[in-house]
């Protein structure tokens, strides 16, 4: 019986693992993609962010940069009505 219990463990070794957040640390919205996932090894932020902050303006990033906080709270409202608008669209037909 002791000889079965070999095959029966699975060992992780988290030394190796890449993890994601949940939220991207810089608009605070759902990661939940692979190209989130990529975005993220790449810049440290979602495919979005990468999209509208880091890719637009790289040298700055590189160097520490970050969109100030009026520049991503009207991001993430147009995010957002982006997101409901194809929301109540899709319900309308």
């Amino acid at each position: 019986m002791c000889d079965d219990l070999d095959r029966d463990i699975l060992i992780i070794d988290e030394g190796d693992s890449l993890t994601m957040p949940f939220f991207c640390p810089l608009c605070e919205f759902v990661m939940n993609n692979r190209d989130d996932f990529s975005a993220h090894m790449r810049f440290n932020c979602c495919a979005e962010c990468e999209m509208s902050f880091a890719q637009p303006n790289r040298d700055m990033w590189d160097s520490g940069w970050r969109p100030d906080e009026k520049d991503l709270n009207s991001y993430k409202e147009r995010i957002m009505n982006k997101s409901l608008n194809l929301f109540l669209y899709e319900e309308d037909n």
